[in-house]
């Protein structure tokens, strides 16, 4: 077993975190002086209109445009029994050469100039046609975040790097370094964020004994002194130091808590992008460090260290609509400060060659490589009017196994399918779209926003009915019989009791368990979809409730069009534009408290609804209002005693 970090280290960086004050808005200025090399660079340079570019050893500027998982064959075993893309040994008469020549001659044709992540090694790469591998540098655990606990940090993370250099042909083509692919920054997840599961909470799941839990705790120690000083501020009956568990943390809902969290956050991510790039500059002097890869989202300590750091800032977002996620890569550039690439998208068809059915993967389905062909073109030409961005890189090369591959996945992601066939819509939009993107990169006079946005910040403006009572009740007589749903390790069922709602729920560790309740019969708006009724003319939502103390409540909103963020068309027949919200957390008391929750204090729901709508909530369309449960204890009742709109 490894030993603790010692206090004074994690003390030590704990006080250079809260010393250090990074920009909110950087210029994009250089990275660490990296040492001197006499090898063809790369480098990211601003034009004199302010537009962004990869610069070549020549000197001429390009914007990245890439394919990933460009492999022969499935480089994970595929499942016994399934058909994959494999066309060496019969195409190509078990020549993996030709393969690769073939490949590059037919993307090159089509206007690609970078080999993505996840691609095989024996593409033949040049000045023309780089190479983006992924170095891993704390490898795969899910646990990888922590690892800057470690005390072999940097000989864990010197290894890691000299192991994926080794796996690579040589500098020649090579434009730079991924770092890592959407690591769980958030805790749980890379993307999903819950207030009370963070990389602190993660820690103290760890053994006592382990040296990540040991510094966890000593990180909370040097912040707090006392055991004293810390169950005030956490407002917990903690009488030593080893009263300090997981299931304390999750149910600490103080703002001393939060603050907490955020920090031990920062001072990770600030030592993985310091070590990490400083030994990635070590060993492999001028390339490029390209980001972690974010999945879309990362607290935002996270984006300023790797802002401190990398040279160019990495977003995978899967988008469900064919436009640039403005807000999103506006966020991403003010906190960081450097260029941005859009490393992973995709879009999927029903009607393919491979007969992928799409049953498991990310991304949006169409009907056909049509729609699929115009989306592409319409989302890979409109973020090239983004300035900062400089690269898009689809995914991938080749269909997935329609049996599925290693996880399950069964999507149409190719541009070719599993018998080494062209979409011909694909091919068609790609070479049209590809040849473009130059021209209106350099052309754009795109403004974009300045200022951070309060993340899922959303407008209401109640309609005037005066005929409406002033309380409307969502307990009973609704439209139709309420939902429940659970993340895969919850639960979640009801019971009405004397007119009460009553809940019993598991909560699990992920995103919890809800239920959906839908609108009076009366207020049914008789238009648009089934179910959706008129709420409008109210200002807040109360909730008068008995919870477990410390459980994690949520109010969500789902306007009368919503559906999952994958939806291609909204259904805004209702009047609406398909958005969901939700509201700030309110945390059980353990006896029966009344919350009022202002309709305008909601927040644009992140993995539900659409996500390119005008952020206004929509009362008058709704489908559903629901409550959600997360957090401890994870096993409970609670009880719903009124759920009324209010004036």
């Amino acid at each position: 077993m490894r030993s603790p970090l010692p206090l004074t280290a994690t003390a030590a960086l704990l006080a250079f975190i809260l010393t250090s004050s990074p920009s909110c808005a950087l210029t994009g200025g250089p990275p660490p002086a990296a040492p001197a090399t006499t090898a063809p660079l790369y480098s990211v340079v601003k034009d004199g209109n302010g537009v962004w570019w990869f610069q070549g050893p020549d000197g001429s500027r390009f914007y990245s445009l890439g394919v990933n998982n460009i492999e022969p064959e499935p480089s994970i075993p595929p499942r016994p029994g399934s058909d994959y893309y494999n066309p060496v040994p019969t195409e190509f008469k078990g020549d993996t050469d030709a393969w690769a020549s073939f490949v590059r001659n037919f993307l090159t044709e089509l206007g690609f100039n970078t080999v993505g992540a996840w691609s095989s090694t024996v593409l033949p790469t040049n000045e023309r046609f780089v190479a983006t591998p992924i170095l891993y540098v704390v490898l795969h655990d899910d646990t990888r975040c922590l690892a800057p606990l470690q005390p072999d940090f940097e000989s864990f993370v010197l290894q890691n790097v000299k192991d994926s250099f080794a796996k690579l042909p040589g500098r020649e083509g090579l434009l730079g370094v991924f770092l890592d692919n959407e690591m769980p920054w958030f805790g749980k997840t890379g993307f999903h964020y819950i207030p009370t599961y963070t990389l602190l909470e993660l820690a103290f799941e760890l053994p006592t004994d382990d040296a990540r839990h040991k510094a966890a705790l000593e990180f909370l120690q040097s912040r707090h002194g006392s055991v004293e000083s810390l169950a005030a501020a956490y407002g917990q009956p903690v009488h030593s130091w080893d009263d300090v568990t997981v299931k304390l943390l999750r149910g600490s809902t103080s703002r001393e808590a939060a603050t907490d969290r955020e920090q031990f956050t920062a001072m990770l991510a600030e030592r993985f992008f310091e070590v990490s790039s400083r030994i990635v500059r070590q060993e492999l002097p001028g390339v490029l460090i390209l980001g972690p890869r974010f999945p879309g989202d990362a607290p935002d300590t996270v984006i300023r260290a790797a802002g401190k750091y990398c040279d160019v800032i990495s977003v995978n977002d899967y988008r469900f609509a064919p436009e640039a996620d403005e807000n999103t890569l506006a966020r991403f550039w003010l906190l960081g400060g450097r260029p941005l690439m859009h490393t992973d998208f995709s879009f999927r068809a029903r009607a393919n060659a491979s007969g992928n059915l799409n049953t498991f993967g990310v991304g949006p389905v169409f009907d056909t490589q049509a729609d699929r062909a115009a989306a592409y073109a319409a989302l890979v030409s409109d973020t090239a009017t983004v300035p900062y961005v400089i690269g898009s890189h689809w995914f991938g090369f080749a269909d997935q196994s329609p049996q599925g591959r290693f996880d399950g996945e069964d999507g149409n992601y190719g541009i070719v399918d599993i018998h080494n066939e062209p979409y011909p819509e694909m091919v068609a939009a790609m070479k049209a779209t590809n040849a473009s993107v130059p021209a209106l990169h350099a052309s754009t006079r795109r403004v974009m926003p300045t200022e951070l946005r309060p993340r899922m910040a959303a407008s209401y403006s109640p309609g005037q009915h005066p005929e409406r009572p002033p309380t409307l009740g969502l307990i009973g007589d609704w439209v139709g019989p309420p939902e429940t749903w659970a993340a895969p390790d919850a639960k979640m069922s009801w019971e009405m009791t004397a007119g009460e709602l009553v809940l019993k729920y598991e909560a699990g560790t992920q995103y919890g368990a809800g239920i959906s309740l839908f609108g009076p019969k009366a207020n049914a708006i008789g238009h648009g979809r089934s179910l959706a009724t008129d709420l409008d003319g109210y200002a807040s939502i109360l909730i008068d409730v008995t919870a477990p103390k410390g459980l994690q409540l949520n109010i969500v909103v789902a306007e009368a069009g919503s559906g999952t963020i994958w939806t291609p068309r909204f259904d805004t027949s209702a009047g609406d534009d398909g958005e969901a919200f939700t509201s700030i957390p309110i945390f059980g008391d353990g006896v029966r408290t009344t919350h009022r929750l202002p309709i305008d204090g909601l927040l644009l729901q992140q993995f539900h609804g659409n996500q390119a709508g005008a952020r206004r909530i929509d009362m008058q369309a709704v489908r559903n209002i629901g409550v959600v449960v997360s957090g401890v204890p994870e096993a409970g009742t609670v009880v719903v005693h009124r759920l009324e709109l209010v004036r």
